[in-house]
């Protein structure tokens, strides 16, 4: 029952985790250039890899493994700057009900790509997850209100996409792999590729107004989302090997969905300001009815 735990411990910290990608979005950055976080991110990914890889023995891969994986980790770090800017106008669980647009995704892929068949099972849990993004835009009463939850899911859709590319390199290229340095790798890459990002100047001018005038909030947030980002991460990938893949992997997306709907509102009556959730009473409503509609969906497809 150890993975189940691990599933589960993951799962918790990366909903904690979406919370605080909203408050600094939100509340550090002002909805104003939340990207400029990767100046700030790169270093610290690469501090926390690296401080793993003199920690825990492994061997590391081939060299065509390591480029696949860096490649894994550099592809999340790109999808990432999409990520933020849908956070300027959507909510941490909002955002939690598009990824379960990942499942559906890596099918496609592994179907149109590898040749895989696609059971009639799949597709009816196919279509019952895509109701869910669809209710919660269509929860919104008013049509601006629409409009702007549209553009954020799309954006949210452009950043699953990425992060199910990058998972599948990661499966794919990793099968034979330690897990370990599987985990050390893309969180080098995406450390890398956050460094490149942060050269860009636009990002680099807002990254220096804002450690003037929040430098506490913004180092301190940073640091603790990027270490609870890779400790989840590190969990998830141990959990994996444990118990079967499929069922894992489904126990943590159905786990992380539920937990961040429940933080969502707990957190938004205890501390407003970090929690951020919009508490009308049909909303929650719609929330719920997606959320069963992801789980109900994410079983069938396992």
């Amino acid at each position: 029952m150890l993975w189940l735990i691990l599933c589960i411990v993951a799962a918790l910290t990366w909903s904690f985790s979406a919370f605080i990608d909203n408050y600094q979005t939100d509340v550090i950055f002002k909805g104003k250039t939340p990207q400029a976080m990767k100046v700030l991110n790169g270093p610290v990914y690469i501090i926390i890899s690296v401080a793993v890889a003199l920690i825990i023995k492994f061997q590391f891969p081939s060299l065509a493994q390591t480029g696949l994986l860096l490649l894994s980790g550099a592809l999340s770090s790109i999808g990432a700057l999409v990520y933020y800017q849908a956070l300027e106008n959507e909510e941490a669980t909002d955002a939690a009900i598009f990824y379960q647009l990942q499942p559906i995704l890596i099918l496609l892929i592994d179907f149109c790509i590898f040749g895989e068949k696609i059971s009639l099972q799949q597709i009816l849990g196919f279509i019952i997850i895509l109701l869910a993004p669809t209710i919660v835009i269509l929860s919104r009463k008013r049509s601006n209100s629409r409009h702007i939850a549209m553009k954020a899911g799309a954006l949210l859709v452009v950043y699953v996409i990425f992060a199910t590319i990058s998972a599948e390199i990661s499966t794919r290229s990793s099968s034979d792999i330690d897990y370990k340095a599987v985990f050390v790798l893309y969180l080098f890459g995406r450390g890398l590729m956050d460094c490149i990002l942060g050269l860009v100047p636009k990002y680099r001018k807002r990254h220096k107004y804002i450690i003037k005038r929040r430098p506490k909030a913004y180092i301190g947030t940073v640091v603790l989302n990027q270490c609870l980002c890779a400790f989840a991460d590190f969990t998830y990938r141990y959990s994996l090997i444990l118990g079967i893949t499929a069922v894992a992997s489904a126990v943590t997306n159905a786990a992380e969905l539920v937990l961040t709907f429940t933080l969502g509102i707990v957190l938004s009556l205890i501390w407003p300001n970090f929690g951020r959730e919009k508490l009308q009473r049909h909303l929650i409503t719609a929330h719920i009815i997606a959320v069963i509609l992801c789980v109900v969906g994410i079983i069938i497809i396992q």
